[in-house]
């Protein structure tokens, strides 16, 4: 009879994408995720496979949780503008932005660009699920008459996700909190124009 594994699934994941989020996937060894997780070399390959795969799941859950958070504030009822700035600001001030924590699904994409087919599988997933919402939202601003109907959603949507990305950059980078702040809401107003 096989042996139960013994420990958290999930919190030892979560422990992974908190490695791979502060140094990529290069730059992180298998001893060190080992120590992190909290568990043993047959242990993870059993559960998660080799390090890539490893990988490829901690940045799955990494993008998925954070697309639906953001989703979740951008999809508020209530004025779609004011929903759409006011999730720029929530995300500026998002606690896992530091220059010490990173943001796996950017180290990912600068890591790997568009060569690893995985990789790029998961981070358009992703992106597009994120897109479909807020083109929804943007749809709804027309609807109420916050937006005329010659706006260019595609164009605003692509604003909002350069936005995310230099915020997360921003904070990689060491900006302070309050101009994290200030870049949400001067993003946020280029969608009152």
């Amino acid at each position: 009879m096989a042996r139960p594994k013994e420990f958290d699934q999930d919190k030892a994941l979560r422990r992974a994408v908190l490695l791979f989020s502060q140094q990529g996937f290069a730059a992180t060894s298998t001893d060190e995720l080992m120590r992190v997780m909290d568990i043993g070399r047959q242990s993870m390959y059993d559960t998660f496979g080799d390090k890539r795969r490893l990988f490829l799941k901690a940045l799955e859950m990494y993008v998925t949780e954070s697309v639906q958070s953001i989703n979740a504030q951008v999809e508020k009822p209530g004025p779609a503008l004011a929903a759409i700035r006011s999730t720029l600001i929530a995300f500026a001030e998002r606690s896992d932005l530091s220059s010490t924590e990173g943001c796996m699904g950017l180290n990912a994409v600068s890591e790997f660009g568009q060569r690893d087919p995985d990789v790029t599988r998961i981070i358009k997933v992703a992106s597009q699920a994120q897109r479909h919402a807020l083109i929804r939202v943007l749809v709804r601003a027309k609807e109420q008459g916050e937006l005329g109907s010659d706006q260019d959603l595609e164009g605003m949507v692509d604003f909002f996700d350069c936005t995310l990305a230099g915020i997360r950059m921003a904070a990689k980078a060491g900006k302070s909190r309050k101009a994290l702040r200030n870049i949400a809401i001067f993003a946020g107003r280029a969608y009152l124009e």
